[in-house]
């Protein structure tokens, strides 16, 4: 059943149906609503360019912090009143300066985050102070990637207990990537290869523009939650993890009823055209993409993503489908459930992008991101007994 109403600037559209047999364990006798929520900006406009790519959720679930590459802001979003309620101005230059230019953020706590760039890592409280920086360098990380073969790949975790940081390591040269772990007080690295990240280079797609290029990378991704520094990337369903307390490295497979675990396809890495790059980038979608888990704190389970594309003819994005999966592992990282969601979609948010918007878990509800006619807006995905 379809229903749909206006609330003041809330635009609020809800489905139900009960899922079929497609569901196993955790899902198995569940229900998926959908509702999509428009956030009120009042007389601003809200940054969307890159899709929330410098945004993320405050850890009592009540905020949305989204930079602003304009006007060099942080967008404060009340998620339970839906409304933009405050921007945050930060400095370019100077003591507190964040530089040019502001890569991802994440949130340390409730009052401070880092912004992350490929040469450094900062830590700022929320009202705009420089508190740390650490650059790479120190470690013999960053700089030129080209001479060096490596780069800092996904935004740094930081234990400021333990006074070190978490980063992942791509190997652009050489096949693979490691967990870097910077001793911020000895000012050490030490090093982890991880092994299900050593396929990476067989997904890079390259598009060359005479003597320059233009580099067509895999999703990867590193989390933590709890003594848990999470490791995943876009190929294989396994998961690695750094226990910071046991100071080991861990690894665990899973075994799909309903997907593929890994890709296993080969495709053509080097191009010329837009339109090569674009076909290949198109067909690696159309096998399994797996997106990192994301733990919800009300039901105590991580949720996972993974979806297919489905081959079609057509160039319009609207016309473009994916089956999207949804996993459940405890906390343990065990698998506990798995199920095709029907009522979800996937389109991709830029041409031969394919990636698929940013999401999390708030209130034991699923969110994710969707542009609603150049608003901030979100699809609430609801799973209840």
């Amino acid at each position: 059943m379809r229903y749909c109403s206006i609330l003041a600037l809330v635009l609020f559209i809800s489905c139900s149906e009960k899922n079929d047999n497609t569901g196993h364990g955790y899902f198995s006798d569940r229900q998926f609503s959908l509702d999509t929520v428009v956030i009120d900006p009042g007389d601003e406009i809200i940054f969307l360019e890159h899709d929330l790519f410098s945004a993320d959720k405050s850890m009592d679930d009540k905020y949305l912090f989204n930079f602003n590459a304009h006007d060099h802001t942080l967008e404060k979003i009340n998620l339970d009143d839906l409304r933009l309620e405050d921007k945050i101005p930060f400095e370019k230059e100077g003591p507190n300066g964040t530089g040019s230019s502001v890569g991802s953020i994440r949130m340390q706590n409730l009052n401070q985050l880092i912004f992350g760039g490929m040469d450094r890592a900062t830590l700022f409280s929320l009202d705009g102070k420089k508190l740390s920086t650490v650059h790479y360098e120190n470690f013999s990380l960053g700089g030129n990637f080209v001479e060096s073969g490596e780069m800092i790949q996904s935004s740094p975790v930081l234990d400021i207990e333990a006074k070190r940081m978490f980063v992942l390591i791509e190997k652009i040269k050489d096949s693979g990537s490691a967990l870097g772990i910077l001793d911020l007080g000895e000012y050490e690295i030490s090093r982890k290869e991880l092994q299900t990240f050593e396929k990476l280079n067989n997904y890079r797609l390259t598009l060359w523009m005479g003597k320059s290029s233009l580099g067509f990378g895999i999703g990867v991704k590193i989390e933590k939650f709890g003594s848990k520094v999470i490791l995943s990337n876009q190929i294989t369903s396994s998961l690695m993890w750094h226990d910071t307390e046991l100071d080991s490295l861990f690894m665990k497979t899973y075994s799909s009823q309903l997907t593929a675990n890994e890709k296993v396809n080969s495709y053509k890495l080097e191009h010329e055209t837009e339109e090569s790059v674009e076909t290949e980038y198109t067909k690696l979608h159309q096998e399994i993409n797996f997106l990192p888990p994301f733990w919800d704190e009300k039901n105590q389970v991580f949720y996972r993503f993974s979806f297919q594309e489905i081959p079609s003819e057509s160039k319009v994005e609207e016309n473009i489908k994916s089956n999207i999966y949804l996993t459940a592992l405890d906390k343990d990282l065990n698998l506990i459930g798995e199920i095709l969601v029907p009522q979800l979609t996937k389109k991709p948010s830029k041409p031969f992008s394919g990636k698929f918007p940013r999401h999390f878990a708030k209130d034991g509800k699923i969110w994710i991101y969707e542009n609603i006619n150049d608003e901030m807006g979100f699809v609430v995905l609801t799973i209840s007994d």
